[in-house]
């Protein structure tokens, strides 16, 4: 059985449905009115959870006043990595309200937390699992905070080595606490030829006890729909109110249109994996009656003549003998008359 954890009474993992987490991250703009309409998006295209982020400058970097350029070509904007941070930071006072309304949407809330003091804030607010970022893989003390925590941990892995990754596993293994592990190309947007969705079912291999998933930075969603179809069962998108907002995760993140458009689509997809075929399915039973083979008289037979090859042929429609029994009528005597392109039947032949 694959490996699966509860959240707030759903089950990820194991044969459950794929856990869609719409990212809101950096995309309220600051704004606490503006994070509300985005869980309103994620709940309306059928999200089952919203993933914040919990930061402040101080607690993320140490050069504050370090410059950095970020945005889609011919619209780029330079500005202060500290200021950035701080900027679009949302509000400790923000959270608990938000996590509220979530819930009463029906949507699992939760938030990536950048320092131990994020982690104790949020275990007050009593999220029901954490998320670790790419970027902090190699964060032995967040990590081993989280583990105390006994929740469920999902860990992204983007920009990290293999060795890396176990090593962050392990930390979790040792505190005991069920986690999910997410394959991640840590490029924002993605290149589609840098992705390497192969690495999920080989995750599968490496990772036996964990839930595998997919952190999606890519443009579109081909590849997030690959995720599920290779046996992602956490996606991971962001998701913005638009597109051509002023802000870093905008342009590459999912429109409402799109984040619906693959809600709806996982489901699809996931209708159409099911599970292993072995026969004919109800949706079939009438194709087969009608169009597969089975044995027909070339020519009419009179009343105790017996069956050649020479007399049999193979058509539509399918209800009659199967042709590999051809051998067991052959040499038969026909109990009454049959016309030209009977369908040869076990009662049409009985004495």
């Amino acid at each position: 059985m694959a490996a699966s954890f509860n959240v707030a009474g759903r089950t990820v993992g194991g044969d459950a449905p794929c856990f869609i987490v719409a990212e809101i991250g950096a995309n309220h703009d600051g704004d606490p009115e503006r994070a509300r309409e985005l869980v309103d998006m994620a709940a309306a295209a059928g999200a089952d959870a919203v993933k914040f982020q919990t930061y402040s400058a101080a607690e993320l970097v140490a050069d504050p006043d370090r410059v950095l350029t970020w945005g889609r070509e011919g619209r780029e904007r330079t500005e202060t990595i500290g200021g950035l941070f701080d900027r679009l930071a949302l509000p400790r006072a923000a959270h608990k309200s938000l996590f509220e309304y979530a819930k009463s949407k029906g949507i699992i809330p939760f938030s990536t937390p950048f320092s131990l003091d994020g982690v104790d804030f949020l275990e007050r607010l009593d999220v029901p699992l954490w998320k670790v970022a790419s970027s902090d893989v190699r964060d032995r003390f967040l990590l081993e905070h989280l583990a105390r925590t006994g929740k469920p941990v999902i860990l992204s892995t983007g920009k990290s080595l293999l060795p890396e990754t176990v090593r962050a596993v392990d930390t979790l293994r040792a505190g005991n606490v069920p986690f999910a592990v997410l394959h991640c190309l840590a490029q924002y947007p993605a290149p589609m030829e840098e992705v390497n969705l192969a690495t999920i079912p080989a995750f599968k291999g490496v990772f036996p006890d964990a839930v595998i998933g997919f952190s999606d930075h890519t443009i579109g969603i081909t590849a997030a729909l690959g995720s599920v179809a290779l046996g992602a069962k956490i996606v991971e998108r962001h998701v913005t109110y638009d597109q051509d907002a002023d802000g870093p995760d905008h342009w590459f993140s999912s429109s409402p249109q799109e984040f619906s458009d693959l809600c709806r689509e996982i489901r699809r997809l996931e209708a159409a994996i099911g599970g292993v075929r072995t026969g004919i399915l109800p949706s079939e039973v009438r194709e087969r009656e009608v169009s597969v083979r089975s044995l027909i008289l070339k020519r009419g037979l009179k009343a105790g003549e017996v069956i050649t090859a020479d007399h049999l042929e193979t058509k539509r429609p399918g209800h009659g003998i199967d042709p590999y029994d051809a051998e067991k009528i052959i040499g038969m005597a026909v109990p009454r008359d049959l016309e030209q392109g009977s369908v040869l039947t076990w009662e049409a032949l009985k004495a």
